[in-house]
């Protein structure tokens, strides 16, 4: 005779459960064995203000994967100091791009629409008339990839960029209904998915008015990697305002605000080019005890064992004998997080001497 043993149901869902901000305190409290008459308003604060600072330094013992982002940075004639995000840690990498612009012709709501696809960056389709367009029909019809718009004004636009295969009916492939924009200062995208089509708009909606020096819809993008340089070799260089295209760069590591020092400097002609690049950035603030943390939910223990041993040496109602132990299991906790923050891919071995970074 089989007997058959009755199994509980499981959840049905995976990586649904929210974990607080507060619960991440409320647990680190827990493990310095403070009961929740003992903690204070003064104690929470303390909490929030070592949490920040602790996951600010996360990206000095390694590179947390989920903080690594892709970012368009624009390039202007002349201008080889060109800022990273505010934010960024390191740069790990970085190609010049180019995109083909494909031709055809171009209509709009009002303005010159002439204007806004003629590679001149001094003219502009001007609109006085909330929520227009400017638009273009493809010689042939075109599987976009990027986009750019040059604003010829500075606001807050709610837009969309859309395509379509008749002009007439349309399909969203990007929204922005907060889009912060400054004049003369390219906003760069990229797209996935979009099939050729014949037919692309930038359409202003709400309240907003189009002034658009230009807008890019760009396919068949090419990338060259750029080759990072250090201190001396960039200093060594007779003329670092000599234009011409990008090759290499000095990663510049400034308190608020990293800068690529580009050589050449960009030559006008490559105000329509690009740089791609793979950025390490710190980790959100922490903010509201009702929100999350921006970390990823495989680090929320060591995250939690951590702050356990930072407030440990802190608020004063906590025992001296507890710090050991909350020690030695945040040391267990946190190599167990690092050692699983891998993506996987076969490791490459290079030699780098760097003098400005170790």
């Amino acid at each position: 005779m089989f007997s058959l043993e009755k199994t509980l149901a499981t959840s049905g869902t995976v990586s649904t459960t929210i974990f607080t901000t507060r619960k991440v305190i409320d647990h680190a409290f827990r493990r310095c064995k403070l009961s929740p008459q003992q903690i204070t308003s003064e104690h929470l604060d303390t909490a929030k203000d070592l949490l920040w600072l602790f996951l600010s330094t996360l990206a000095s013992k390694g590179i947390a994967l989920w903080a690594v982002e892709k970012q368009i940075i624009p390039l202007y004639g002349y201008v080889q100091d060109v800022p990273l995000p505010v934010g960024t840690v390191d740069l790990l990498n970085a190609n010049l791009r180019n995109m083909d612009r494909p031709g055809g012709t171009y209509t709009s709501s009002e303005g010159v629409a002439d204007n806004a696809f003629d590679s001149d960056i001094e003219t502009a389709c001007l609109q006085v008339t909330p929520a227009g367009w400017i638009q273009v029909e493809y010689e042939n019809a075109a599987r976009l990839t990027g986009f750019g718009i040059l604003p010829d004004a500075t606001g807050t636009w709610d837009i969309s960029i859309q395509v379509s295969d008749d002009g007439i009916t349309w399909e969203n492939s990007y929204t922005n209904a907060a889009l912060e924009v400054d004049e003369q200062e390219w906003f760069w995208i990229d797209v996935q998915g979009l099939y050729t089509k014949p037919f692309c708009r930038l359409k202003a909606n709400g309240a907003t008015v189009l002034e658009v020096a230009e807008f890019y819809t760009g396919n068949n993008p090419n990338e060259i990697p750029l080759a990072l340089i250090n201190t001396d070799n960039y200093d060594s260089q007779p003329n670092k305002a000599f234009p011409g295209r990008p090759t290499e760069y000095r990663y510049d590591k400034q308190r608020v605000q990293p800068i690529m020092n580009l050589w050449p400097a960009p030559g006008p002609e490559y105000t329509f080019y690009q740089v791609t690049a793979r950025v390490q950035r710190y980790i959100q603030d922490v903010g509201t005890l009702t929100q999350e943390l921006d970390i990823p939910q495989r680090w929320f223990l060591a995250i939690i064992c951590e702050l356990g041993r930072q407030l440990a040496y802190e608020i004063p109602e906590v025992k001296a004998d507890i710090l050991p132990g909350v020690s030695m299991e945040s040391e267990k906790q946190m190599k167990i997080a690092w050692d699983g923050e891998s993506d996987s891919s076969a490791v490459q071995l290079r030699i780098n001497i760097s003098p400005y970074t170790r």
